[in-house]
């Protein structure tokens, strides 16, 4: 089947904060005359932002709240009333964000949107985008630091994909000013170029050679308050002893140290009736002397269970 011409593309024209929606390229990154062409190739360096003008003097800031929602919206002409990409030009839709150095470039990349081909609907994010008017909403992570930041926008178009270098990215730099934070993130953070390979299943990937699935490409999605791979953690190890804290025994367990190898007597089988036994309280005050072997045994046994006996009861009481 004949692979789609290149012929409609897009960007983004607005965002909308609180529900209000602001002019065209108002806190985005100046757009290139050809302002809704694509980016082709992973390593280009208009994959950052698709401007040559990355001073943030030339752009105004817009100031979000973290933990709100805000939206983006793709359009393929300068009019809101045009769509948001043709058709046919399937993929998925992401955002990136990155705190802002003070000369206007990303400090480091982290996801924090994407939506690609959803198989029990057989629908890919740019249909939904489409049916919305172009409105993509994106969620500000509620634990980040107050700050400046980009947040990248980008749809990445596969109707060319079957060949390698062939996707199509369409990518635009909102600035924000961004507080009410927890400020405890901490998220892995990539560079732009560099998130991409031309030989990634979601980037070289063929629409026209039937398909059930797609794997978005790019690092994993940043969850609030998750832990970035990139930070070394102490985890448990399977072979390192495990430091454990002391046990209190109840004062009626037994210790095992108080178990005398002598205490089980293989003949110890209790007292016979007609053999006479010397009780310990009576020890060497019986009127009669013991004389057979068999009593004087148990006299013995006796008398190792009453020491036994007094140790325990000396161990317990300290």
């Amino acid at each position: 089947m004949l692979a789609f011409a290149a012929h409609a593309h897009t960007h983004i024209r607005n965002i909308i904060i609180d529900g209000k929606a602001l002019d065209r390229e108002e806190c985005i990154r100046p757009y290139e005359s050809n302002f809704n062409f694509p980016v082709k190739g992973v390593n280009n360096r208009q994959l950052v932002c698709r401007t040559t003008s990355m001073s943030p003097s030339k752009t105004n800031t817009c100031d979000v709240k973290a933990g709100s929602t805000m939206v983006i919206e793709f359009h393929e002409e300068m009019e809101r009333s045009s769509r948001a990409i043709e058709g046919k030009h399937y993929g998925p839709c992401l955002a990136y964000l990155s705190k802002m150095n003070s000369d206007g470039s990303p400090e480091g990349w982290f996801k924090i949107f994407e939506q690609g081909y959803d198989s029990s609907k057989k629908r890919w994010c740019i249909d939904d985008l489409n049916d919305n008017d172009g409105q993509l909403e994106i969620t500000i992570p509620g634990d980040l630091q107050d700050g400046n930041y980009l947040l990248r926008g980008e749809i990445i178009a596969l109707h060319l994909a079957e060949k390698k270098g062939g996707a199509e990215f369409y990518n635009n730099c909102v600035q924000l000013r961004i507080t009410g934070g927890t400020g405890s993130a901490s998220p892995e953070l990539f560079q732009i170029p560099g998130i991409y390979k031309e030989d990634d299943p979601g980037i070289h990937f063929n629409l026209y050679d039937g398909y059930s699935s797609y794997n978005i490409p790019g690092p994993k999605l940043y969850m609030p308050g998750s832990t970035p791979a990139n930070v070394s953690n102490k985890t448990t190890n399977p072979n390192e002893p495990v430091e454990s804290s002391p046990v209190k025994n109840d004062p009626e367990d037994k210790d095992p140290e108080d178990k005398d190898p002598e205490d089980k007597d293989p003949e110890d089988k209790g007292p016979e009736d007609n053999d006479p036994v010397t009780s310990p309280d009576t020890e060497g005050k019986s009127n009669k002397p013991v004389k057979s072997n068999c009593t004087r045994n148990r006299k013995r046994r006796l008398m190792r269970k009453r020491r036994n006996f007094n140790v325990r009861r000396t161990k317990k009481e300290l």
